[in-house]
């Protein structure tokens, strides 16, 4: 059996502008490339694997995320910050390519235990 897969990638929305062109319509954003990578997982794999994208700034008081904030406030890991479920795996950054591969190792691990 396959295993469901959620993906988070949580930052600071107000720091987001990566590329701002007058080739591109709007400014590429992290909430644009989180969009992108939901779209093509969904596509990939229908109903196995959700992206969220959460803007940490609107859940500062949030303890799921405390440990997650207190390392961006040392400096430890920067934004934005890829959980794949659950489990920090990447930060700096949203490489399609990598997350993909991470999310395909374990839809295709079996389930967990």
């Amino acid at each position: 059996m396959l295993q469901r897969v959620h993906v988070q990638i949580l930052d600071h929305a107000a720091n987001d502008i990566i590329l701002a062109d007058r080739e591109f319509q709007q400014p590429i954003t992290n909430k644009f490339l989180a969009d992108e990578l939901k779209s093509e997982l969904n596509s990939s794999y229908p109903s196995m694997v959700s992206v969220e994208y959460i803007d940490l700034f609107m859940h500062e008081d949030d303890e799921y995320f405390i440990d997650i904030m207190e390392l961006l406030r040392q400096g430890a890991i920067t934004a934005p910050v890829i959980l794949i479920n659950g489990i920090l795996k990447i930060h700096g950054g949203i490489p399609p390519s990598v997350i993909k591969k991470e999310v395909e190792k374990l839809i295709f691990s079996g389930p967990v235990h």
